[in-house]
């Protein structure tokens, strides 16, 4: 897996240009009780109108979850069944959009948000603030691609607004095939089955063409990943990886030249770290907090690179 020693990165410029996108609008819900969401009590479910509204009033991306329902819509949600976030549990690519929406999208986050509805991908775009930018992350196979774009061009949203990504190797190659001037990151993950022991995971479609499976690299191959991410007439922008990656995946991808970012970073340490490292971008629950540690961070990086003696103001 090693491709060689750790270059080291400037940092004051690594931290000014990393963008950072409010996961699912405000950040992922857990089922209740649990303490994990002490950081964002007040903040709207997760991939609601209000999420979004909430993320870019705070910053400038957002990240969101779609799927193809029974009927052809693209509905937002990110789980496969509405059970987790909604007052019923219905699978998402079996329903009409009709039936999704009939659903309470908010009432688990608690009475206040009750009679919320999971939104369309429309009612998203047509939300989005002028400047604005939206990381869309399809969970289905190539067979959503078309009605995805269709949405995509009906609202009038370019490459500067809108990023795909995808776990699905099949889908993200897809539409950056489709449409090659949009920026398409393919999202992996990485576990560590014990020190030192890694495997890299990501999607493949079934026959249906929406289904997706699991697929396991171990040992991890760099070059094989980078060579699925860059294949004859398509080349992928970059990858979108777990925030626990291998100590040498960094190194490995400035030596490929492949650009990389990084999701579910909620400390601001481990974003700092990330940056330094050469992450262009960070998708995560606690935007605020994120933002603030890599400004920070920034800053002194500026200061003692640039002039020391400002440090000392």
């Amino acid at each position: 897996m090693s491709m060689g020693a750790s270059e080291p990165v400037p940092a004051a410029a690594a931290l000014r240009s990393i963008e950072v996108a409010a996961h699912r609008g405000s950040g992922k819900d857990y089922p209740q009780p649990i303490a994990l969401q002490a950081h964002r009590p007040a903040a709207p479910p997760e991939n609601t109108l209000p999420a979004f509204h909430w993320g870019w009033a705070r910053g400038r991306t957002c990240e969101l979850d779609v799927y193809l329902t029974r009927d052809g819509k693209i509905v937002v949600v990110h789980d496969d069944t509405t059970g987790r976030t909604c007052d019923r549990n219905l699978k998402v690519a079996a329903s009409t959009l009709d039936e999704l929406r009939r659903l309470d999208a908010g009432i688990k986050k608690g009475p206040i948000w009750r009679g919320l509805r999971l939104p369309t991908l429309r009612e998203v775009l047509d939300a989005m603030p002028p400047g604005h930018r939206l990381y869309v992350e399809s969970k289905q196979g190539p067979g959503i691609v078309g009605p995805l774009l269709a949405e995509i061009d009906a609202a009038g949203k370019g490459p500067d607004q809108i990023v795909f990504i995808s776990f699905s190797i099949d889908c993200i190659t897809a539409l950056k095939r489709a449409r090659p001037e949009f920026t398409c990151y393919w999202i992996l993950v990485f576990e560590e089955l014990k020190p030192g022991i890694w495997r890299a995971g990501y999607d493949r479609t079934e026959d249906d063409n929406l289904t997706f499976r699991t697929v396991w690299q171990q040992p991890v191959d760099y070059a094989e990943l980078v060579a699925l991410a860059r294949h004859d007439d398509v080349h992928l922008d970059g990858l979108d990886v777990s925030y626990q990656q291998p100590d040498d995946f960094a190194a490995a991808m400035r030596r490929a030249g492949m650009p990389w970012g990084a999701w579910a970073v909620d400390d601001g340490d481990v974003a700092v770290d990330l940056a330094r490292k050469g992450a262009i971008q960070i998708t995560t629950n606690c935007a605020d907090d994120i933002r603030d540690a890599l400004a920070y961070a920034g800053r002194i990086a500026r200061v003692t690179l640039e002039n020391p003696e400002e440090i000392k103001q």
